[in-house]
């Protein structure tokens, strides 16, 4: 049975061994406890892990979207739900964003992808063993990205997300990506703040097909997307469920915009997904 309140206490439980990574914990409310780890530059990865006093055994893995942090209503709606229905989540800042280190412009959808490696391998020292990941808009295509080269992932979440790796192009201004391909960077104003970009991004992006990733999972996938979104067009959730391979499924949620802005609709979502977790994972 799912439900939406939380626990008014939890037993912290401390990681075990995991492949080297190293891990430092706070307690900051009954259910969450801060943490880091380390990503292969060396860079801090600020994460919240949420442990809820009757764990099911099984963890999920929240990835947010450009530009954003672990702390965006969508990421801290979902882990709220999960948490309170039994699974262990985890929410990190990939690095350059929020509280990590690193600096934004060196990232590169390669690098976010061994810091989610780097969260899986996190949770399974914790004892973990089935293990999905779901995300958003950018986090919904690394999270698929991120299980087909990780078998340890065993469900995933796409929400709101893009069909194409190399969509991101699309935020910058066509000047800022024709000034960073001939010079190696450029600097955009992009979703509020400015930003470096450099070759490197995108020549990374191009490595990546999210379509044929789709196609080799044969594992359970969610994709959700609402109607109104005004970021990514809907064709996007529909290519996507037309090549993901059994079992699968499509919610396209009438109304609903990228952000999930209103209350309701973000109160559906968390109902979408901590449902299809419970059944899929």
């Amino acid at each position: 049975m799912l439900f939406y309140s939380k626990f008014t206490s939890a037993t912290p439980k401390k990681s075990g061994r995991n492949d080297g990574i190293k891990t430092r914990f706070r307690i900051i409310n009954p259910m969450d406890q801060r943490t880091s780890f380390q990503n292969a530059s060396n860079d801090a990865i600020a994460a919240i892990l949420s442990v809820p006093k009757e764990q099911n055994g099984k963890g999920i893995i929240l990835l947010h979207c450009f530009t954003c942090t672990k702390h965006h209503r969508v990421m801290r709606g979902l882990a709220e739900c999960l948490s309170a229905n039994g699974f262990t989540v985890l929410r990190f800042d990939f690095s350059g964003n929020g509280e990590s280190g690193g600096k934004l412009e060196d990232a590169t959808y390669t690098k976010m992808l061994g810091e989610v490696r780097s969260a899986v391998t996190l949770l399974e020292g914790m004892g973990i063993r089935h293990i999905g990941v779901a995300g958003h808009s950018m986090g919904a295509m690394l999270s698929l990205l991120a299980a087909h080269e990780d078998s340890r992932i065993a469900a995933v979440g796409f929400i709101s997300g893009s069909s194409q790796a190399a969509r991101v192009r699309e935020v910058f201004p066509a000047d800022a990506i024709e000034k960073a391909e001939r010079e190696g960077s450029s600097e955009a104003f992009v979703y509020g703040r400015s930003i470096m970009l450099k070759r490197e991004f995108l020549l990374d992006i191009e490595k990546f097909n999210v379509g044929q990733a789709a196609a080799a999972l044969h594992r359970p996938m969610l994709v959700v997307h609402g109607t109104k979104d005004e970021i990514i067009p809907l064709f996007h959730a529909r290519q996507i469920y037309s090549w993901a391979k059994e079992p699968k499924s499509l919610e396209l949620m009438d109304g609903v915009d990228h952000l999930f802005r209103d209350e309701t609709h973000l109160r559906k979502l968390q109902a979408t997904v901590c449902s299809w977790f419970a059944h899929n994972l």
